[in-house]
């Protein structure tokens, strides 16, 4: 699993950064790969990042994320013992 956080200079760098990341990212099941973060509590950005990976996605752009959550789901990825998720790439935007 290879999880980047991208902290908030990336407008200078990458202006279009949905369309930056988007090329980038794994083939997955043709769902769209984006969350917004600010709909969850960082409990539920984890559960609904299951939910997407269970559903086959092995790309997941995640805009706005807060502190709590990019250290929720860093945590969370130490957590895959098995491999099992050694093919899934998580991009972690990180707000304002």
């Amino acid at each position: 699993m290879d999880i980047h956080v991208i902290n908030r200079d990336w407008k200078v760098e990458a202006p279009d950064l949905m369309g930056f990341v988007t090329a980038r990212l794994p083939a997955s099941t043709g769902a769209v790969p984006y969350i917004y973060a600010d709909a969850y509590a960082a409990d539920g950005l984890l559960e609904i990042l299951e939910v997407r990976v269970a559903r086959g996605e092995r790309g997941i752009l995640v805009m706005d994320c807060t502190r709590a959550q990019v250290q929720a789901v860093l945590e969370w990825s130490s957590c895959d013992d098995e491999g099992q998720l050694q093919d899934l790439e998580i991009f972690l935007v990180c707000r304002d």
